[in-house]
């Protein structure tokens, strides 16, 4: 039997991402010969559910992470009063981290915990019958008890996966200048993954909670087939690669590379990398294909802190890395947490005073939040420290979710410092763009809105240096959404 599959990602504030994890889910499906439509929804845009009233769906489902709980919870509500027939089912890593108490708290029917491709397909075909039982990787209601099946298998070679299902949504409202590489104009860039899973343990990371402890990577022909349908089909000029570590196995780079090289596309892309796995011939080699920054996750340049959460690093390794990688020619973003459990301020003047002599080209700078899934969130239970209960308030840019050894009016204030120490630096990198300057003053006169929205959201969490992420948010937003119903 097949169904009729609604799946929605009920998006908080973020940046134009494709739900690249429900995309995969709704390829697998369709692939199936399930009948799938695909909602990509803001709090603004929950009155989209109403267009499936003439063909309503025999299951819904979304895709929850901590950020998304409030929506989610609202996206459940409105399916119920529409669709009381239609049954309902979450994934996600919050989801799959709390299992039967998301759906005592939620009400919905089932959980697919961990990857959910396959358990979907097996739960579509069983929702006539009503027989789970067989079904690795669900939780679901029977009658009063909540019964959780065995943990599904992951899948061992992600080449048999379909790439994920852009046609279910109008994919030009993904595609928006500037793009997804900061600093950057490509007009149409694209997101996409080529792996699954970390060799990190950081304490503060869930990946490996979702994905599993092993690293798994598609073949570089998977990819570059992939690659060859952005380009013919919706014509993009950059790509977002979001592995969590792109740059790993120095062959399987090369390998890409040279391939991607051989198809001539002139393609601007970035990536993401660990400083402990990185080589210079990655560099290299990446540099030659078109890749043009590296996005690290510093977090620290504290060795001490860096040892306490895990990072396997230290600030002497840190440094080199960040020197390769401009030697390479290629463009440095710094990702930084602050607040974490062990800080202190000596800490983090010295985290401020190291990074701001890195020569980065780009920070980025938020909160220790611990989330579901990470070791943080297990200790922050286990030490009772947990101040905000209403995990949907949870979210990177606000202090004050935990208590750790530094208040949360400090915290702001030195996260505050740090950002100033690159500010002059990302004005002189866009001075000697006047072309750049011109089209982002066009971009904002065309979105006035937008930027008004931002304005009061940077001011709501006492933090300018988040304007330009609140605006690009809220100007994206309105347009995402309008899948073919």
């Amino acid at each position: 039997m097949t169904a009729k599959a609604c799946l929605i990602y009920p998006r908080d504030l973020n940046l134009n991402f494709f739900p690249l994890g429900l995309g995969y889910v709704g390829s697998f499906l369709k692939e199936k010969g399930h009948a799938v439509t695909f909602l990509d929804i803001t709090k603004h845009e929950v009155g989209l559910l109403s267009r499936l009233k003439s063909n309503p769906p025999d299951i819904a489902g979304l895709s929850v992470t901590t950020p998304q709980l409030s929506l989610a919870r609202t996206v459940i509500r409105n399916i119920r009063a529409l669709f009381p027939k239609t049954k309902i089912v979450a994934g996600g890593i919050h989801p799959s981290y709390f299992k039967e108490r998301f759906i005592r708290e939620n009400n919905v029917d089932f959980v697919v915990y961990g990857e959910g491709e396959i358990t979907m397909d097996e739960l579509c075909r069983s929702i006539p019958g009503g027989d789970f039982s067989r079904i690795k990787g669900l939780i679901y209601k029977e009658g009063d008890r909540i019964i959780v099946n065995p943990p599904r298998e992951l899948v061992s070679d992600l080449d048999t996966l379909p790439p994920p299902l852009r046609e279910a949504v109008n994919y030009e409202t993904y595609l928006r200048p500037p793009g997804l590489i900061r600093g950057l104009w490509t007009k149409r860039s694209a997101n996409l993954a080529t792996s699954r899973g970390c060799p990190g343990r950081c304490t503060y990371c869930g990946v490996n909670y979702l994905w599993g402890t092993k690293y798994r990577r598609r073949s570089t022909d998977n990819v570059l087939k992939e690659i060859d349908v952005l380009v013919d089909r919706y014509h993009v000029d950059g790509l977002y690669f979001m592995d969590d570590t792109f740059l790993m196995n120095e062959q399987w780079i090369r390998e890409f590379c040279e391939k991607l090289k051989k198809r001539r596309y002139r393609l601007t892309w970035s990536c993401y990398g660990r400083i402990d796995t990185v080589t210079p011939g990655m560099l290299g080699a990446i540099r030659e294909a078109g890749c043009v920054q590296v996005e690290y996750g510093i977090e620290s340049c504290s060795d001490r802190v860096l040892a306490a959460i895990d990072k396997k690093v230290n600030v002497l390794r840190i440094k080199d890395v960040v020197r390769m990688t401009k030697k390479a020619g290629l463009r440095v973003l710094g990702s930084f947490v602050m607040g974490l459990p062990e800080e202190d301020e000596n800490d983090l003047e010295k985290s401020i005073g190291t990074a701001s002599a890195l020569n980065l080209d780009f920070v980025t700078c938020y909160f220790a939040t611990p989330y579901p899934g990470s070791q943080l969130f297990e200790r922050a239970v286990a030490e009772n420290r947990i101040v905000e209960t209403d995990l949907s308030r949870w979210y990177i840019r606000n202090a004050g979710i935990w208590r750790v050894n530094l208040d949360p009016d400090t915290l702001a204030r030195y996260r505050s410092r740090f950002l100033k120490k690159y500010r002059l630096r990302n004005v002189l990198f866009f001075v000697k763009k006047p072309v750049f300057i011109i089209r982002v003053l066009f971009l904002l006169a065309a979105n006035v809105g937008a930027l008004s929205r931002a304005i009061f959201d940077s001011l709501k969490i006492r933090s300018l240096d988040d304007l330009g992420y609140f605006f690009y948010s809220r100007m994206t937003a309105r347009l995402r959404g309008r899948n073919k119903l």
